[in-house]
């Protein structure tokens, strides 16, 4: 008797922490879920790799940023400071462009003088 009068009055107190703990729980998940790519997306500038993204029109973006062909030039002109910490330049090509304009990219970027990559999709 005396269990069942202390399971009732802690009951209500017992739910409201188990559900406060789920929720802490969830916003954690969620916070994980939104940060951890994004440091993934980084990773590669901390390791000395200028990843360039070749879209499927096209345009160029440098870490999830548009860069005209003019922008691109005049980073790549910096070559001395960029040799100097052993950059890299990754080329990452849409799926659906055709390997023909991989290939007309690939020529121009091996002019820079850095190391060049090629990350297929």
């Amino acid at each position: 008797m005396r269990c069942e009068t202390a399971r009732n009055r802690y009951g209500p107190l017992l739910d409201g922490l188990a559900l406060s703990l789920m929720s802490c729980g969830l916003c954690l998940l969620m916070a994980a879920l939104i940060t951890v790519p994004q440091r993934l997306a980084q990773r590669s500038g901390a390791r000395g790799v200028l990843a360039l993204h070749l879209e499927a029109d096209g345009r160029l973006r440098l870490w999830n940023r548009p860069v005209q062909e003019k922008e691109l030039r005049t980073l790549l002109a910096a070559r001395d400071e960029l040799q100097a910490r052993a950059w890299r330049l990754r080329l990452i090509p849409d799926r659906a462009l055709p390997w023909g304009v991989v290939q007309e990219r690939v020529a121009s970027l091996e002019k820079s003088g850095l190391a060049l990559e090629l990350q297929l999709p």
